[in-house]
């Protein structure tokens, strides 16, 4: 049986495959960025040949196969990531300025206070209220939430991140606005918060969600 490790990079996308033995094997191709698949199996092609088998009998073979990129990361550090809305609880827009309460050093003035992964003015809030303890105190406004994806829709957005307060509790209202997207904007990448990261603190399951709706709008498909 086989154990498969593969790394996605910017250029290169690198896989390390083992056996029961502890035998190890490397295998290397150019990432494809349009479709990451096909620089995937290239490079397990090319370990396929070095344990001498194909790639059928290689997959079929293995127990595990353990998935890392960075494509999220280069994305945010060249600014090449799609045109993205983040959906937040109505009066909470500032998660993402206001982060966990400031920076580590308040008083360190020689370094820049990081800007937002997404501009102010492409947050929207959407009217809803689950509690700490998963108890529903508003429902979701559906028509309220129309309106916004129409808007996003006109505005040619390209992707949607989803990250309503306490969703971690309850995730019905965040399941909702993807079924939502689904059926008003069809093919829209969008990510929920409480699908990708289920843990307490917003602006951590934001800046989660963010980079990956943006890194898969930039492709194609839903991220959720």
């Amino acid at each position: 049986m086989y154990r498969i490790s593969v790394d996605t990079g910017g250029t290169f996308t690198d896989v390390v495959v083992s056996d029961s033995a502890g035998r190890s094997v490397i295998g290397k191709a150019l990432t494809t960025h349009d479709r990451v698949w096909s620089g995937m199996r290239d490079a397990l092609g090319v370990a396929a040949q070095a344990l001498r088998t194909d790639l059928g009998n290689l997959l079929a073979g293995s127990r595990l196969l353990t998935y890392g990129t960075t494509r999220s990361t280069n994305a945010i550090v060249t600014g090449n990531t799609a045109k993205t809305a983040l959906l937040l609880t109505e009066g909470f827009p500032d998660i993402l300025v206001l982060r966990e309460g400031g920076r580590a050093n308040a008083h360190d003035f020689s370094r820049d206070y990081p800007q937002p992964y997404i501009p102010r003015n492409r947050t929207f809030e959407v009217p809803e209220r689950i509690l700490a303890d998963g108890t529903i105190a508003h429902p979701l406004d559906e028509d309220a939430v129309r309106d916004v994806l129409r808007k996003l829709g006109e505005a040619e957005y390209e992707a949607i991140a989803v990250c309503l307060l306490w969703s971690v509790s309850n995730p019905v209202h965040e399941r909702r606005i993807g079924e939502l997207v689904e059926e008003i904007l069809p093919g829209m990448s969008y990510t929920l918060s409480s699908t990708l990261l289920p843990i307490i603190r917003e602006y951590r399951r934001a800046s989660a969600c963010l980079p990956q709706a943006a890194n898969a709008g930039a492709s194609t498909g839903p991220g959720a």
